[in-house]
C-alpha cells in the first residue's frame, strides 16, 4: 500500500496484489489513516455489515450507515457514555462482576452506576428479578436510567447468555425506555460446550414489533478479540 511498485514485481503473490488493488480502490490514503467520513472507511463498514448478516442470518439486515469504527471497543463505550450521560442523576446499569472500564468511565463522566448482580449459582446467569428490583430502587432515588450494559460472553465470568435471558433484557428495556449497550467483543472466545453465542441484534430483529422498532441497541465488537 505504501510502496506500490511492489505490485508490478514478482516479490509478492498474486492474491496479495489483488488485495492491495482492492484496498487502493477503496481507501483515500495508502495506510487507511484518513477518511472523509468520521464513521470510518465505507469499504470497511460495508464488510462489517456483510459479516453481521452472515453471522445472524436472514432476519437481520445490517445497514452499513449505522456502523461506526472506533479505536477499539473501549473508545466506543466512552463515546456511548458521552452520548447517554447528561447529569449526575443519569444512571447506567452495570453487571456485577464487571469489567472495570464501565465503573471508571461512569466516574469520569459523572454518571451514576446502578449495579445488578449475576447469579453465581446459575453459572453467572441473569437474575431478572434482581434487575427489576434495581430499576425500582434507582427510580425511587430519582435516578434517570439511560442504559444497561450487558457483557455477553461475560468478562470476567465467561458466562454466555441464553436466548431467554436476552429476550428478558429486551422486554425490560422496552418497558423502561432503556438503551441496551451490548458488549459482545468475546463472541469468538467461548470455551463452554452447548452455549452458542446469540447476538442481541439477532434476537431483537426476530422478536419483531413492538420491540424491534422501539428498543435502542448499541452493540460492540473488536478486532483484538475477534481474530
Amino acid at each position: 500500500m505504501i510502496y506500490p511498485q511492489l505490485v508490478s514485481s514478482s516479490l509478492i503473490s498474486q492474491d496479495a496484489k489483488n488485495r492491495v488493488e482492492l484496498l487502493q480502490s477503496n481507501m483515500s490514503s495508502p495506510m487507511g489513516a484518513y477518511t472523509s467520513n468520521s464513521k470510518g472507511h465505507n469499504y470497511v463498514r460495508q464488510s462489517i455489515a456483510r459479516y453481521i448478516e452472515e453471522r445472524d442470518g436472514p432476519a437481520v439486515h445490517a445497514d452499513w450507515n449505522n456502523i461506526y469504527l472506533t479505536n477499539g471497543a473501549s473508545e466506543a463505550v466512552r463515546t456511548t457514555f458521552k452520548l447517554l450521560l447528561r447529569e449526575p442523576k443519569d444512571g447506567v446499569m452495570v453487571p456485577i462482576p464487571q469489567y472495570p472500564l464501565y465503573s471508571a468511565l461512569l466516574a469520569l463522566d459523572g454518571g451514576t452506576m446502578v449495579k445488578y448482580y449475576l447469579d453465581e449459582e446459575k453459572n453467572w446467569g441473569l437474575d431478572t428479578n434482581d434487575i427489576h428490583k434495581r430499576i425500582k430502587n434507582a427510580k425511587d432515588l430519582g435516578i434517570n436510567l439511560r442504559g444497561i450494559v450487558v457483557i455477553n460472553p461475560g468478562n470476567p465470568t465467561g458466562n454466555v447468555l441464553q436466548r431467554g435471558d436476552i429476550e428478558d433484557i429486551i422486554k425490560i428495556c422496552y418497558e423502561n425506555e432503556i438503551v441496551i449497550c451490548a458488549d459482545e467483543v468475546y463472541q469468538s472466545n467461548i470455551y463452554t460446550e452447548n452455549a452458542p453465542f446469540i447476538s442481541f441484534r439477532k434476537v431483537l430483529a426476530e422478536m419483531g414489533d413492538p420491540y424491534a422498532d422501539s428498543v435502542e441497541l448499541i452493540s460492540m465488537h473488536s478486532v483484538s478479540k475477534g481474530l
